[in-house]
């Protein structure tokens, strides 16, 4: 019959661990329901009272007739023990399973000896097994020697109540014999199930059924065998020697399949650390090696715990303390501020440590009672002679076995491929990080944030929240770095990355891109107007003061935002589209911009125009509008400007800022200049031919100027329309001039040689018009409109008129001023001294049919009334 610990039914006591059914891995003490000890040894003495009741009832009375000999208590004794000890263990994969021959001695018991001398030879041998041999603590003592009593009682009633009051050999003392074995096993399969339940609150079903056939197949062959050895005895008690000497045999095949077994379990090792080290050597990083490592050292030395302590590798870091337990496939994982006193203690020798349940040394005993585990091993993970980690595991399946030298030197084998197998790991995973993070702020760099995006995008849905990605520069870096050296640059960095660090939520990822330009990355915006506030709130924070030593270092920044999906779907658009915004932030006062397709000249929009833009020119699809200019003496009409538009089917009028910038990087802006010219010199013709002798003004952009046929194109333009040269008034900027001097005054000085009248347009821009001014071969300077427009509001730009003007009549040069809206600013030009006024008090741009019934309904008069 099976005891607390054959058959596959297992239990532990509160000493020694909790119960457990078919192999199933024992929980430590640390783990035990509350107040399990109390109600294992309740149940314990329920056992035993049931058991003394049944004694007391049933079988006290009972005798033994009828048999041929008596066997001695003391001999059954000896026949129970060696029963013990002969238990064959049966391990497959995380199940044991036992098989005892009890059930023998039982049978010979039964029919050769009387009920009070069985039941003292079984608790007498089987005790005297467990407590020298075993070494079961005592409640467990308790509950395995309370429960061979009732077994005993149970098997005792059914076999008299079968055999009536003498025994006879024969069928029916065969049947009663096995009966009792088979009632006796159900007894003990009960009890221990039983005890199991109260002790941990469950039982697996599917075990206990195993354990159930396993138990009585096993009661049912041992008491056959029984009855043989009493069919022997009975007809002749000389056949005991040859029952002995069978016995003798019988132990001797068990101690050799015992061999057997240990040989094979090293073989199954074998094979076992050949794939523990092609697991470890296949692992991807440091986090699936950890998790490799726990399972496959728990399989190999048939473990139901592996832990591992990983060290810190700086100063403020705990121990990284993993947990494989039980059926779980994860460790566990937590982190603690020191190794526990026991297990350092334990490894200071540098060598694995056995602890098997049967273990002495106190540092050993310390360790399991403060894990609360039954046995261990323990070893410490060495790299470059440093203690890098400690791999433990604990409770060895199957409460009859142990852990042993063998196992020692096979989990050093383990410990010693750990250990090489995650300092490479570590390694490789400090390079991968060193390659996806700044060295300098240990901040994610372009690869990593990147990656980051691209990632988002991917499982991004619709209803998700928009994802937002901001660029920052640092206006006032290289100032800084210049001045105080690169060590205090790199500080500065630091300290600017703490700061974004600090003030965005743990969502957000902070990265540094390179140089002074940082990158942010929120997958959790509610929109623009949100992104836009995060945005002027860290720019904020990065204007405070850096302290640095004595100094307080003041740094600006420039920060460019984008949205997903709005602005972009793809990572590499939305960090162009916020580059894109962050450039057009730095001509902003607010620092702050977000992406529009007004700022990008790579916008989908704007490539469509320049596909456009050349059939247009090529149609001669623009049209010319034409704004008046007056003298203003005298109030006549004396030019006009010719300013081209472009009229689009679909965008409708689009705007000379957007399309001419276009023209002028696309190389079109040569013909788009030849088809102004012409146009413009073929109106001035017609206007000539009706009456108005009008001047035409044609603005050069700095390509234009810088174009060797230009003064060809001129001159030929004007042989073929026939107009005076000094009827053509080209406008030029400061900065065309500027982009190559000697080169522009060469052909300019050629124009002015054709009579072709030259005029200095938004002149007071710049920053040399003075000194050039008076070199250049001009004829008029035009005064920008964003002097006029102000000059009644702001006194500095009404003294910049005044000046100009001067300067200007001291040179000889005509003024024209262009953006005159309202009269009263007409009249302060012409009492400055302006002589041509140019803007929406005198008319609009208008078509060439409109500008020239315009010019019907206009009375010379020095003061020109709005229309």
């Amino acid at each position: 019959m099976p005891s607390a610990d054959d058959k596959g039914v297992q239990s532990e006591t509160a000493a020694s661990g909790a119960p457990a059914v078919g192999g199933t891995p024992e929980e430590p003490v640390a783990r035990r329901p509350a107040g399990a000890f109390g109600r294992v040894l309740g149940l314990s003495l329920i056992i035993a009272g049931v058991a003394g009741v049944i004694y007391l009832l049933a079988v006290r009375d009972l005798t033994t007739s009828g048999a041929p000999i008596a066997v001695s208590w003391l001999i059954l004794a000896v026949g129970y023990a060696a029963s013990e000890l002969t238990v064959v263990h049966i391990e497959f994969r995380r199940d044991a399973h036992s098989v005892s021959l009890n059930e023998i001695p039982l049978v010979l018991a039964l029919v050769f000896a009387s009920p009070g001398h069985l039941i003292v030879a079984h608790l007498i041998g089987a005790g005297a097994v467990l407590v020298l041999h075993r070494r079961q603590a005592a409640l467990k003592l308790g509950f395995n020697l309370s429960h061979f009593a009732l077994e005993d009682c149970v098997a005792i009633v059914v076999f008299h109540a079968l055999v009536g009051g003498a025994v006879r050999l024969g069928p029916t003392l065969w049947i009663a014999a096995v009966v009792a074995t088979v009632a006796a096993a159900t007894v003990s399969v009960v009890t221990v199930s039983v005890v199991i339940w109260v002790h941990q609150n469950r039982v697996s079903v599917s075990q206990l059924r195993a354990v159930v056939g396993v138990a009585l197949v096993g009661a049912l062959f041992n008491a056959c065998v029984g009855l043989v050895a009493v069919i022997v005895l009975w007809a002749d008690a000389g056949g005991s020697v040859l029952l002995v000497a069978i016995g003798a045999i019988g132990a001797i095949l068990c101690v050799a399949y015992r061999a057997y077994a240990s040989l094979r379990q090293r073989h199954a090792s074998l094979e076992l650390l050949y794939q523990f080290t092609q697991a470890v050597r296949g692992s991807g990083n440091a986090e699936q090696i950890v998790t490799d490592v726990l399972a496959q050292a728990r399989q190999m030395v048939r473990a139901e715990i592996a832990e591992l302590a990983i060290l810190p590798t700086g100063d403020n870091q705990g121990i990284d303390w993993l947990v494989l337990d039980g059926d779980s496939d994860l460790p566990t994982r937590t982190l603690e501020p020191s190794l526990h006193p026991s297990l350092a203690a334990l490894v200071e020798g540098g060598r694995p440590v056995v602890g098997s349940k049967s273990v002495r040394d106190p540092r050993i005993r310390a360790h399991l009672a403060q894990r609360g585990h039954r046995d261990c091993i323990v070893a410490p993970l060495v790299a470059d002679d440093q203690l890098i980690g400690i791999l433990t595991v604990a409770n060895r399946l199957g409460d009859v076995s142990t852990f042993d030298e063998q196992d020692g030197r096979l989990f050093e084998t383990i410990a010693a491929h750990t250990s090489v197998t995650l300092q490479n790991a570590r390694l490789v995973d400090r390079l991968r990080h060193e390659a996806l993070h700044d060295n300098l702020t240990g901040l994610p760099n372009r690869v990593l944030f990147q990656q980051r995006l691209a990632d988002l995008l991917a499982r991004r849905r619709p209803t998700d929240p928009k994802i937002a990605v901001m660029l920052i520069d640092l206006d006032r870096f290289k100032e800084i770095n210049d001045t105080l050296g690169h060590a205090t640059g790199d500080l500065l960095l630091q300290e600017v990355a703490a700061r974004l660090r600090r003030g965005v939520a743990e969502r957000v990822t902070v990265a540094r891109l390179g140089g002074d330009e940082f990158a942010l990355l929120d997958p959790a915006q509610n929109g623009l107007e949100g992104a836009v506030a995060l945005a002027r709130s860290l720019r904020e924070d990065l204007h405070r003061p850096f302290a640095y030593q004595d100094l307080e270092l003041e740094v600006s920044a420039t920060i460019g935002v984008s949205i997903a999906p709005s602005h972009g779907r793809d990572a590499s658009t939305l960090l162009r589209r916020a580059d894109v915004a962050m450039y057009a932030a730095k001509n902003t006062a607010a620092g702050v911009a977000a992406y529009g397709e007004t700022l990008d000249e790579h916008s989908p929009r704007k490539l469509a125009l320049v596909g456009e833009l050349r059939s247009v020119i090529d149609h001669e699809g623009l049209e010319l509008h034409y704004q008046p200019k007056v003298e203003m003496t005298t109030g006549r009409v004396i030019g006009v400007e010719a300013l081209v538009r472009w009229p689009h089917p679909v965008e409708g009028l689009v705007p000379p800022d957007e399309f001419v910038p276009i023209a002028e990087r696309t190389g079109l802006i040569g013909p788009m200049t030849d088809f102004v010219l012409r146009t413009a010199l073929a109106q001035c013709r017609l206007w000539g031919e009706g009456g108005q002798h009008l001047s035409v003004a044609v603005n050069l952009s700095a390509r234009s100027l810088l174009d060797a046929d230009l003064v060809d194109d001129i001159a030929r333009a004007l042989t073929v329309s026939g107009v005076e040269a000094s009827k053509l008034v080209l406008e030029i900027t400061e900065t065309s001039v500027m982009s190559d001097a000697e080169y522009a005054m060469h052909v300019l000085n050629r124009l002015s040689a054709m009579g072709v009248t030259l005029a200095m347009d938004d002149f007071g821009t710049g920053y040399s018009s003075l000194s050039y001014l008076k070199r250049l071969p001009v004829d008029e300077v035009k005064i920008d409109k964003s002097f006029v427009l102000n000059m009644q509001q702001d006194e500095n730009d009404a003294v910049i008129v005044r000046s100009i003007i001067d300067l200007a009549g001291n040179l000889g040069l005509r003024v024209v001023a262009e953006g005159v809206e309202t009269m009263s600013t007409w009249e302060a030009l012409r009492d400055m001294g302006c002589d041509i006024a140019q803007g929406y008090v005198i008319s609009r741009p208008l078509p060439a049919a409109q500008l020239g019934a315009w010019l019907e309904t206009v009375t010379p008069t020095p003061l020109v009334n709005a229309r």
